[in-house]
């Protein structure tokens, strides 16, 4: 992988970490992703320790921060360290 230039990444760079996750989880809310997990694990129970957490926070039907990744489990995604 690409080192970032003017920090964003390249093509190659997003599509080789997106390679990484083997797997995701979205939690919705009105239909609107609230939190989003990435593990590399493909059979990582929710429990484990090692998820990638990114939360967003909406206005309507705008989003307008996204915090994240922290690691934690996805069963305590809710206690993160969050903003």
């Amino acid at each position: 992988m690409s080192d970032p230039v003017g920090g964003v990444l390249s093509r190659d760079a997003i599509i080789g970490l997106n390679a990484y996750w083997k797997l995701k989880k979205i939690e919705y809310t009105s239909n609107l992703p609230i939190y989003i997990g990435c593990h590399y694990l493909h059979d990582a129970t929710d429990g484990n320790t090692n998820w990638e957490v990114w939360k967003f926070t909406w206005t309507g039907t705008d989003c307008t921060q996204i915090e994240g990744p922290l690691t934690g489990s996805w069963t305590g995604k809710a206690s993160l360290a969050w903003i």
